[in-house]
């Protein structure tokens, strides 16, 4: 990275560092308050019943099929739904904030005029969305996995990190999804909108569309399902997922760099 872009990254990692240990603080303790509850719910029995009135599909779109279990127990509270959410709703307010809330701002103005291409103050911008993301679910891995340990549940750490992976890769999907749509000059508002809607109808897709033969090979379209349709955390990285997520990642960014050097930068 040249001295422009490496000072254009540490700006942006600067920019971001309070939301980013705010978002990072409040997902460990997600991860440590789910994991902590574990014990007292396995040794009540609880769990044995929480699925008993719900439809065998309502409770696999929820992710709690197996829930009376220790991977069970961590996918139906953590990994099939809350965390991924939460994961890409980070992913895409950081990333609309970065390009489009600072383009509009005009606060970008200052780092256009360095001698470095539009393309890469934007691009590298998004790198330090992606820097955070890393950051983030290493931090909710390293605390799952401790607590994994400490509480002698048996569930595998390599599927921990299979699993926190994945996830992590649909945030950065959905990161890529509120860049292009800034790249191509709409907005902070619609690249915000574009993105969590994006990230809600994969969820339904990958949900819903199983419990109806009609739709059900429409679940095959949804990064969703590319992340965490086979069980990552029993299963292992699910490597035709992950490639799938990070050439269509790639292909989307790719789209918004393009087009963010053919346009004209907004101002304040």
């Amino acid at each position: 990275m040249s001295s422009p872009s490496s000072e254009i990254f540490r700006r942006g990692v600067q920019i971001q560092k309070r939301t980013l240990i705010a978002w990072s603080a409040a997902l460990v303790l997600l991860a440590l308050s789910v994991v902590g509850a574990w014990p007292s719910m396995e040794e009540s029995g609880a769990l044995e019943d929480f699925s008993s009135g719900i439809s065998p599909e309502m409770a696999a779109a929820f992710g709690i099929d197996q829930i009376s279990s220790a991977s069970g127990y961590l996918k139906g509270n953590l990994y099939a739904v809350l965390l991924p959410l939460l994961l890409g709703l980070m992913a895409v307010t950081a990333t609309a904030a970065l390009t489009g809330g600072d383009e509009e701002a005009g606060r970008l103005e200052l780092l256009l005029a360095l001698p470095v291409a539009r393309r890469t103050v934007f691009l590298v911008r998004f790198l330090c969305v992606t820097f955070g993301l890393a950051l983030t679910s290493i931090l909710v891995w390293l605390s799952v996995y401790g607590s994994v340990v400490s509480f002698d549940m048996d569930v595998s750490g390599g599927g921990v990190a299979a699993v926190t992976l994945t996830v992590g890769l649909l945030a950065v999907l959905h990161a890529g999804v509120a860049y292009a749509v800034v790249g191509f000059g709409i907005g902070r508002g619609p690249a915000l909108g574009v993105a969590a809607g994006v990230l809600v109808v994969g969820y339904l897709l990958h949900a819903i569309a199983p419990m109806s033969d009609a739709l059900e090979p429409l679940a095959n379209i949804s990064p969703w399902e590319w992340a965490l349709g086979s069980d990552p955390l029993l299963n292992g990285v699910p490597w035709g997922g992950v490639a799938l997520l990070v050439v269509l990642s790639a292909a989307i960014v790719a789209a918004g760099t393009y087009a963010v050097d053919r346009r004209d930068v907004k101002n304040a």
